[in-house]
């Protein structure tokens, strides 16, 4: 009698019957139900694939197929007569295969994983949606094995990195050993040092007292020598003259045996007191440099910032390893500072993360910069080094960047700041106008790369009406010569519906005037700007010649954009053939300032008025022409590129 599995399908799982379920042989021996033979016929184009040994045939109808009566004559008695015979068997025909759950489109076990698509799927699967010549199918148990080992490889390497920290703290904790040491050693010997100041301090007591005797007994001796030069000038007898000269004689030996040795007692003591003095001097001063140095170590010289003198920073930038702190957009960001040889401290690039260090010492950067006598930034142009003060505005926690035409002086210590570094700090503002100022910032661009006769790494972004933030460097230059110089680049970042999509990046044409008018406005050098406003049409939607028009600064309908310089001709370059990307302006100088970019090429036709070409960016233009409405396409933002 055949077993319960033998009269169900394998593919799908329900009992055979003489209709639908008809129980067909394949060529390899394998028995399905037509139904699920069918299914594979329709899906594979008239061939079959054995979902068990993979075997595959080609049939043009199942009546090919040889029908399998030993199981269709299984009966339903015949099927319920077949019980387990133990309980052990029971509960082996209970047990559940080991599945990721029912298959949605088959409703069958999930006994397989498609590590091609990574997805749980059934033996229907396997055939239909996942074949074996397209995908990787793994079973379930190999595929948690896997999964198991992919955890167990992750663990492993959480636990090697939990142990090289450890082996960090180790190597700390060693060091912090070495300093309790050396701070006992150094306690013994201030304690000896005091000692010895004590002893000399008694000495030099002991020698006043000495001095202080002698003097008392010189002048005794000096006043008798008076009193006997008065005496002599009343002697008249020569007994008298002779016995007062003998006293002469005794107080004149009296006086060359004391003077000798008041000058003995001076001059040893003397040289002995200076010695231990100046000894004792030497070891306190390298007691307070070590302890001075070893306190800017670990107390990350917060308290010492404060107070800094230019000594203090020249010794902390000298022996010390600082790295200066910005923090920007909620971030920290860390740059070296590295003594050079020419007494200057030279900052470097910002980076994201701090080096990991016993003896890295932290300084906030605008801290440092109030500190330093003379801090200069440095930007190299053509090969050449050109220089700028950076100095503090009165009254405000601000500093104004003044071009120098001299190099740096180097009798005191100073600090040099890449302009990279200023700009990545996001403190650089550029006086526009008189009252307009726009900020500088860095752009990581990999696209920027390709064009090899523009710089892509600076955006001078458009001005604004509120003064720079309190911290803030302003760069006080001449804007169309020391920034903004032929090749002539700008850039506009559109956004649609509450979303940034990216930047277009034009390149104007030199000495054009609606390039310098479209300048102005991008980096608002007037009363107006692009910033905020529109596009408002497109022309020649869906052909050759595509175009999206732009530039109503002020009414932002199509109806405004007057231009804001005078006299633009109607036609100032030769025409340009109509080519994907290219900028064109307006004849008409009511809407002057307005603009087109085309989107599609129009082969053998010209355009008058172009002055300018999109070289990074037209995907992101081409993607805002297939919304449903152009007026949602927003310039959010627009400037200069540097």
């Amino acid at each position: 009698m055949a077993s319960r599995n033998t009269a169900i399908c394998q593919v799908c799982f329900t009992c055979y019957d003489s209709e639908a379920k008809r129980p067909k042989i394949l060529p390899c021996g394998h028995t399905f139900c037509s139904q699920c033979l069918l299914n594979i016929t329709e899906r594979n184009y008239g061939s079959i694939v054995c979902p068990l040994c993979k075997r595959k045939t080609v049939v043009t109808d199942l009546s090919q197929l040889t029908t399998n009566f030993s199981i269709l004559d299984l009966t339903p008695d015949d099927q319920q007569e077949v019980q387990p015979t133990s309980k052990a068997s029971a509960r082996a025909e209970q047990r559940l295969p080991l599945s990721a759950g029912i298959c949605d489109d088959h409703g069958q076990h999930k006994l397989f994983k498609c590590k091609s698509c990574d997805k749980w799927i059934c033996h229907v699967c396997t055939v239909l949606e996942h074949p074996l010549d397209k995908c990787n199918i793994i079973s379930v148990k190999k595929a948690l094995e896997e999964m198991r080992n992919n955890m167990n490889a992750q663990f492993e390497q959480i636990i090697m990195e939990y142990n090289q920290t450890f082996n960090h703290l180790g190597v700390y904790s060693k060091e912090l050993q070495t300093l309790e040491k050396n701070y006992k050693k150094m306690s013994l010997e201030m304690g000896h040092v005091m000692r010895q100041y004590e002893e000399a301090e008694e000495k030099v007591a002991g020698e006043h007292l000495k001095l202080e005797k002698a003097q008392k007994v010189g002048l005794a001796n000096l006043q008798v020598i008076k009193d006997l030069q008065n005496r002599m000038s009343n002697l008249s007898g020569i007994q008298e003259t002779e016995d007062l000269s003998q006293t002469v004689s005794q107080y004149k030996k009296s006086v060359q045996t004391w003077m000798p040795d008041i000058q003995q007692m001076r001059s040893g003591q003397d040289i002995s007191l200076k010695s231990q003095m100046q000894s004792l001097t030497n070891f306190s001063m390298e007691l307070l440099n070590w302890n001075t140095l070893k306190n800017l170590e670990l107390d990350q010289l917060q308290s010492i910032i404060a107070s800094a003198r230019e000594s203090i920073m020249l010794s902390l930038i000298t022996l010390a390893k600082p790295f200066i702190l910005v923090e920007k957009d909620n971030q920290n960001f860390y740059a070296s500072v590295s003594m050079q040889d020419n007494n200057t401290a030279l900052v470097g690039d910002l980076y994201p993360s701090k080096p990991c260090s016993s003896s890295t010492t932290t300084i906030i950067f605008m801290e440092m910069l109030r500190k330093i006598p003379d801090i200069y930034a440095v930007k190299e142009a053509q090969g050449q080094l050109k220089y700028y003060h950076l100095k503090k505005i009165e009254n405000e926690d601000r500093f104004t960047m003044v071009p120098m035409d001299d190099s740096v002086t180097l009798d005191r210590l100073h600090l040099l700041i890449p302009m990279n570094t200023l700009i990545q700090a996001g403190v650089v503002w550029v006086m526009i106008t008189k009252e307009r100022f726009g900020y500088l910032m860095r752009q990581d661009d990999p696209e920027c790369g390709r064009e090899p006769t523009v710089n892509h790494r600076y955006h001078l972004h458009a001005s604004v009406d509120h003064p720079p933030p309190g911290e803030s460097v302003i760069f006080k230059c001449n804007l169309y010569e020391d920034l903004i110089s032929p090749p002539l680049v700008v850039f506009l970042t559109l956004g649609w519906h509450g979303k940034t999509q990216g930047d277009l990046i034009i390149m104007l044409e030199d000495g054009s005037i609606r390039s310098i008018q479209f300048l102005k406005l991008c980096i608002r050098d007037s009363e107006h700007s692009y910033r905020g406003t529109s596009f408002l049409t497109i022309g020649n939607f869906g052909n050759p010649g595509e175009m999206v028009r732009g530039g109503d600064y002020d009414k932002n309908d199509g109806t405004g954009g007057q231009s804001i310089l005078p006299n633009i001709p109607r036609i100032e370059s030769n025409p340009q053939p109509v080519t994907e990307g290219l900028l064109s302006g307006m004849p008409n100088k009511g809407n002057g300032a307005q603009f087109n970019i085309y989107t599609r090429t129009l082969p053998g036709s010209f355009d008058y008025w172009s002055f300018g070409r999109v070289t990074t960016g037209i995907e992101v233009l081409k993607k805002a022409v297939l919304l449903s409405n152009i007026q949602d396409v927003k310039i959010e933002n627009c400037g200069a590129v540097l």
